[in-house]
C-alpha cells in the first residue's frame, strides 16, 4: 500500500499541471495518492470508488475519522477543478486529505512508537471486523504521526470483508510491527537497521536466528515467530522439491479473526522494553551544565527562538526534548532527532503523556542520515528531502559528528547551510571535558577542530548575528541566519 510521503515535498506541482503518481505510491492498483496546490489528493478507480462510497456511510469509520485515528479525508465534488489535477483514470472519485506535517519511517520510531503504532492497526481491524469490514494490508508505512499520536493516512486499506476469508495483512502484520516489537523486547536486538535494509519488514525465517531455542516458549515467539518460520522453511523446501502445492479450505469466521486480533493486541499491550541507565537517557539529570549555566543557554535559545513563529524547527541532537519543549512553544512542529534511541524513547513516552502534538521524536544517526531507498530509490524518502526547516537547533553536536564520525567541519556547516534555515548552533571547545574524552583514544587529533576554523566556516555560509561563551569560554553559541 501507498504512503503519503509526497505531503512533505518541498517543491509543490502547479494546479492544472499535469501529474504523476507519488514514487512510493504505486503497490495499490485500486488508487494513487497525487500533490495540488500544497494539498492532498487520492484518486479511485471505479471499484475503490464503490467500496469509498461504502465506507464514508459507515457508523464506525465515520467515528474514527472524528476521533483522529485515521487522517481527516473528504471526497471533492466531482466539478471541482482539483480533478482535473488527477489522471482520467483515477478521476473515478478524488479525495482530499488533511496534510501531515513531517513524514517518518518505521526505522525512524523507538519502540514505544511502533508498539503505539501497532496497536492502532489492530485498533482499526477489530473496528472493521466488528462491522463487515477488513483491511487488505498491515503496512506500517501507512501510518505517521502528530505530534505523539499515530494517525492512518491510507483510507485504500479498507475493504468489505469476504465471507470466511482470513486476514491477509496478518504476515505483513507480524514482519512490520510484531517480529520487530518481539526481537527488541526479549533480545533487546536494535531492529532499526533491520527494517531499513528491508523494507518489506523481518521474517519469521530470519527472526528465529535471534532466539535460543530455550526462549521460543517466550510471550508471542512461538505463535508468531516459531511456527511461521517452520512453515516457511517447509514451503521452501516443497518448493525446491517441486512437490504440488496443496490448498487446505479452512474457513475463518469473524469470531476467529476477532479472536487473532485480540490475542494480537494482548501480546503487544505486555511487552515493553528496560530503558537501562545512560549518560544520553538521563541528559536532563547529568548533563555537564550547572543550573546556572544551563539557564543561560536557555536564555539565550529563547532570545532568538521567540523573535518570530517557526512553521518547522527541527532539533538535531535533541536527547530527551529540553530545547525541543522550549521551541515548541513558537512552532508548529519540532521534529526532535536523535541517534540514542532510549533518549529518544523518554521524550517520546513523556510527550504522549502530556498529549503533545507539536514533538515529533526521530531516531537517527545525522552521519548517517536515512536515504531514499525502495523502489527506483524514491519509494521511501531521503531525510533531507521530506521537509524545508525554518530552524536548525543544534546544541553540542558538532564534536560527535566531528570527532566521533570524522566528518569535516566545513562539510557538516555547508550541509547546514543547503536548507536556508536560521540556525543555532553550539561548539563545545578541545578544553571542554565531552571534547578530551571523545579525543581520548583517538589517534587522530583532529588538529583542525578549533573555535577559530569553527567561526571561519561560519562566516563562509551564514551571517553571524550573535554568539555568547558558556561555561566560562569553554563553549560557544551562536545564532544565524543564511546569507
Amino acid at each position: 500500500m501507498q504512503s503519503l510521503s509526497e505531503v512533505a515535498l518541498i517543491e509543490r506541482p502547479r494546479l492544472g499541471a499535469p501529474f504523476a503518481p507519488d514514487p512510493g505510491s504505486f503497490r495499490d492498483r485500486s488508487n494513487r495518492v497525487f500533490l495540488a496546490a500544497n494539498r492532498v489528493l487520492r484518486g479511485l478507480s471505479a471499484e475503490a470508488a464503490c467500496d469509498w462510497e461504502l465506507l464514508s456511510r459507515q457508523v464506525f469509520f465515520r467515528e474514527l475519522l472524528q476521533t483522529g485515528a485515521i487522517v481527516g479525508t473528504r471526497a471533492l465534488d466531482r466539478g471541482d477543478p482539483l480533478c482535473e489535477a488527477v489522471p482520467p483514470q483515477w478521476r473515478s472519485l478524488v479525495l482530499e486529505h488533511d496534510r501531515v506535517p513531517f513524514i517518518s519511517y518505521p526505522y525512524e520510531w523507538t519502540f514505544s512508537m511502533l508498539k503505539d503504532a501497532a496497536l492502532l492497526q489492530l485498533h482499526l481491524l477489530r473496528s472493521c471486523l466488528a462491522h463487515g469490514w477488513s483491511m487488505k494490508d498491515a503496512s506500517a508505512y501507512n501510518i505517521q504521526w502528530r505530534g505523539a499520536r499515530p494517525v492512518f493516512i491510507d483510507v485504500g486499506s479498507f475493504e468489505p470483508a469476504a465471507e470466511g476469508e482470513a486476514w491477509i495483512g496478518y504476515r505483513q502484520f507480524c514482519m512490520h510491527f510484531l517480529i520487530p516489537l518481539l526481537l527488541k523486547a526479549h533480545r533487546d536486538i536494535d531492529v532499526a537497521p533491520l527494517l531499513r535494509a528491508n523494507l518489506e519488514g523481518i521474517a519469521a525465517s530470519e527472526a528465529i536466528k535471534f532466539f535460543p531455542r530455550w526462549q521460543r516458549l517466550k510471550r508471542g515467539v512461538l505463535a508468531h515467530i516459531a511456527f511461521p518460520a517452520a512453515m516457511e522453511a517447509r514451503i521452501a523446501k516443497a518448493e525446491r522439491d517441486a512437490a504440488p502445492a496443496k490448498r487446505r479450505a479452512i474457513h475463518h469466521s469473524q469470531a476467529m479473526l476477532l479472536g487473532l486480533a485480540t490475542g494480537l493486541e494482548r501480546t503487544i499491550k505486555r511487552l515493553d522494553i528496560e530503558l537501562e541507565h545512560t549518560a544520553w537517557s538521563h541528559y536532563e539529570n547529568f548533563n555537564t551544565y550547572d543550573a546556572a549555566a544551563l539557564a543561560e543557554k536557555k536564555q539565550f535559545v529563547e532570545r532568538w527562538v521567540c523573535r518570530r513563529h517557526w512553521p518547522t524547527v527541527w532539533d538535531i541532537g535533541c536527547n530527551t526534548g529540553t530545547f525541543s519543549r522550549l521551541c515548541s512553544s513558537y512552532s508548529d512542529l519540532v521534529v526532535s532527532i536523535d541517534s540514542e534511541h532510549n533518549a529518544v524513547e523518554k521524550l517520546y513516552r513523556r510527550e504522549k503523556e502530556a498529549g503533545g502534538s507539536k514533538i515529533l521524536p526521530v531516531v537517527m544517526d545525522l552521519a548517517n542520515p536515512s536515504p531514499g531507498q525502495g523502489w527506483n530509490g524514491a519509494e521511501r524518502k531521503a531525510f533531507d528531502g521530506r521537509t524545508k526547516p525554518d530552524l536548525i537547533v543544534c546544541l553540542a553536536l558538532v564534536h560527535h559528528i566531528v570527532i566521533s564520525a570524522n566528518v569535516p567541519i566545513s562539510s557538516f556547516i555547508q550541509w547546514l547551510g543547503r536548507f536556508n534555515a536560521c540556525v543555532i548552533i553550539e561548539f563545545v571547545t578541545r578544553e571542554d571535558e565531552m571534547v578530551q574524552k571523545l579525543l581520548m583514544n583517538k589517534k587522530e587529533k583532529h588538529q583542525d577542530y578549533d573555535l577559530e576554523s569553527f567561526a571561519a566556516s561560519l562566516a563562509a555560509t551564514f551571517k553571524v548575528i550573535d554568539s555568547k561563551p558558556l561555561k566560562g569560554g569553554r563553549r560557544q553559541i551562536f545564532y544565524l541566519e543564511p546569507n
